[in-house]
């Protein structure tokens, strides 16, 4: 009986950075945010954040402890959790893309959890956990891998029981902190490209997005800043999945789009009537959408008098994929 990987290769040519015997994620490709120390620290949670008598916990520890130290966490799962996924933006009013979900059953969420942890464990671009509001609980694992823990006080108990298990000391907050400015740290994929198999954090998303029912934290019919302010009519940068039948099978393809909108819901309706108009390719998920600063368009768009006054599609043009299986979950001998 053929046997399923999994839709994705890591490179296998990556040394691991280690210093000091502390071994960082393979995304790591140096100037590591090394902690003066392993450990953890634990402080009261803000009430803004969350509900009173709620402890968090800052866990530090070698790349080897990391994996151990989670599945000893996630043992016993609530009913139901909600995926949280956070990476950095390409927006170029935001630094951070915050993804969250609604509550879905455990055994969902740990399937996919299972099936992705290498990329989770690995990759230093993103961070992603689960969060659940009834009993308080929150496991993230941010992109220097280090281990966020929420839980009610009640819990308190059972998280230091664990890493007293993992011989984790104590420490001060500053002892966990980074020595290094993050201006230092280099990043650098580590997904190996294989025609057919996931190749950037992309394709990851679109896979988390569907398992998780991830959406962007963000109001769609707005177009505020960072600082909270509206600024109206902006360029917008596009990236969506489309396919169409073709006789080897059906083809995929990636749309690469330029606008200008008020708002990620305007700009996405420009979108999907272009492509219902155009019948050659059929929408099938938005991957990415991002806003851009008017300097910043392609050279493509250099003899485009882009004016910031109306709605608009101003370039549009599909990168063909290949034929390929439905999604990602066939047999790669």
């Amino acid at each position: 009986m053929p046997c399923m990987h999994a839709p994705f290769r890591l490179q296998s040519d990556l040394a691991r950075v280690v210093e000091r015997g502390f071994a960082f994620a393979l995304g790591v490709g140096g100037g590591g945010l090394r902690p003066r120390r392993v450990g953890w620290s634990r402080r009261s949670l803000p009430v803004d954040l969350g509900p009173p008598e709620v402890q968090s916990y800052t866990i530090v520890v070698s790349h080897e402890f990391v994996r151990p130290l989670l599945m000893e966490l996630m043992r016993s799962l609530p009913r139901q959790v909600a995926g949280i996924l956070e990476l950095g933006s390409r927006d170029a009013y935001r630094e951070v893309d915050v993804f969250l979900g609604p509550p879905i059953p455990a055994g969902l969420f740990r399937g996919t959890w299972d099936l992705f942890e290498p990329i989770f464990l690995e990759d230093a671009s993103f961070g992603v956990g689960f969060h659940c509001p009834d009993p308080y609980l929150e496991i993230f694992l941010d992109p220097d891998k280090r281990i966020l823990v929420h839980v009610d006080q009640s819990a308190a108990d059972w998280v230091e029981g664990i890493l007293a298990r993992f011989d984790v000391e104590y420490r001060r907050e500053e002892d966990l902190q980074s020595v290094r400015p993050v201006a230092d740290l280099a990043i650098r994929p580590i997904l190996q490209p294989v025609p057919g198999l996931m190749s950037d954090t992309d394709h990851l998303l679109m896979e988390l997005r569907a398992a998780w029912d991830l959406a962007l934290d963000e109001d769609p019919d707005s177009n505020l800043d960072a600082r909270g302010r509206d600024i109206g009519y902006t360029m917008w940068r596009g990236l969506v999945f489309v396919d169409q039948e073709d006789p080897a099978g059906r083809r995929y393809g990636n749309a690469h789009v330029w606008g200008v909108a008020t708002c990620r819901r305007n700009m996405q309706k420009l979108i999907e009537r272009h492509i219902s108009n155009d019948h050659e390719w059929e929408y099938r998920e938005l991957l990415n959408l991002d806003r851009v600063a008017l300097d910043d368009r392609p050279a493509e768009l250099d003899d485009v008098k882009v004016i910031l006054d109306h709605p608009q599609l101003l370039l549009y043009n599909v990168e063909v994929i290949g034929t390929a299986p439905d999604r990602w979950d066939f047999v790669d001998d």
